[in-house]
């Protein structure tokens, strides 16, 4: 699909005083390589800014890549609403797509709904717990709501009901959430890119995480300090994963497939898997709308070997919310600027009750 050269406006997390995440300059670079034009926008805790900035670009369509607001994962969703009430078009998952992702139970009740294997679980929510699935010490206990394994590292692995109501104690007075205690399973962790819409997405290539030089006597747990820390020799890196075989490549694109539907994403998602050492079968572990895009990312790992560089990602990722919003295909040249409606007029028509 071509489109014509648009305006861009990169939505990101950047608090006050700190420099913005190298993702954003990897973005406007390849939008900049593709013809569009770019400015980039900084979220903080400002509600009305946000509408402000926007308003102010006059762009086409936002990049979305505001993993947070006011210090809370959690709000994610709430930038995305926000947009959505103003009328602003926007790349990657929606409100629902978004919401459903955000929390683990919702998510593995979809998953289960839809026949897709998920480790057995169990819920707690302070006063009751509800299981799902016969369970077996042991589990792995993490936040309902948790992003980026907050909350989750070698304690999170508990082995009788003492361990197991500790960590939940723990979780409840930590994060002020609900606690998801999960069948630990040991095996292969595979991360699986998908790209476009509901209706022709694109499985890309597997990603695993090889774990080194791991402790024998330790489970393997991907948490912050495996995922952020830095890399040295022997430790946890990402590889393109080897010897997976037809029949178990078939049934891990089916069901992360079936997740991005399930879960209403859009234009690109990660999706977590856990392939069990003992019987071979791949569960899903989580679901990641909108996951992160720098250029050494799972994502971009997988579209390169795809064959597709990184400028190619970020074009299929605007190409795919382009078609979704009807933008124009292909123009000769760039229409004037008075016939193009500025977003402005559109966020502050929301602002009064919706637009006309």
């Amino acid at each position: 699909m071509a489109i014509p050269p648009l305006k861009l406006a990169v939505l990101h997390y950047q608090p006050s005083n700190e420099t913005a995440d190298p993702v954003v300059t990897h973005i406007q670079d390849s939008l900049s390589e593709l013809g569009h034009q770019s400015v980039g926008i900084a979220v903080h805790d400002r509600v009305f800014d946000i509408l402000q900035a926007i308003g102010d670009s006059q762009c086409d369509m936002v990049f979305n890549v505001c993993e947070t607001f006011a210090d809370d994962y959690r709000m994610e969703v709430n930038v995305a609403a926000l947009m959505e009430m103003a009328r602003v078009r926007y790349t990657g998952s929606g409100t629902a797509g978004l919401l459903l992702a955000q929390d683990k139970i919702l998510t593995k009740k979809l998953l289960q709904y839809n026949e897709v294997k998920t480790p057995n679980f169990a819920t707690f929510d302070g006063e009751t717990f509800e299981t799902h699935g016969p369970l077996r010490f042991p589990l792995i206990v993490k936040p309902a709501k948790s992003d980026a394994s907050l909350g989750i590292g070698q304690r999170s692995i508990v082995h009788d009901w003492d361990e197991l109501t500790k960590r939940v104690r723990e979780i409840r007075k930590e994060f002020q959430d609900e606690a998801l205690a999960e069948d630990f399973i040991e095996g292969r962790e595979i991360y699986v890119g998908v790209l476009g819409d509901a209706n022709r997405p694109e499985i890309l290539p597997f990603v695993e995480l090889d774990f080194g030089n791991w402790k024998a006597n330790q489970p393997r747990i991907s948490d912050r300090e495996v995922k952020f820390g830095p890399e040295t020799e022997g430790s946890p890196r990402l590889v393109m994963a080897k010897d997976i075989s037809d029949d178990l490549r078939a049934r891990i694109e089916r069901a992360a497939l079936l997740a991005f539907r399930a879960v209403k994403l859009r234009d690109y998602a990660r999706i977590d898997f856990r392939i069990s050492a003992q019987t071979g079968e791949p569960y899903i572990l989580e679901v990641n709308p909108n996951p992160y895009l720098e250029k050494q990312s799972e994502l971009a790992m997988a579209a390169r070997e795809r064959g597709m560089g990184y400028t190619q990602l970020i074009a299929r990722i605007v190409e795919s919310a382009a078609e979704r919003y009807h933008l124009p295909k292909k123009v000769a040249v760039p229409p004037p600027v008075e016939a193009i409606k500025p977003l402005e007029t559109a966020v502050h028509q929301a602002d009064r009750g919706g637009a006309s």
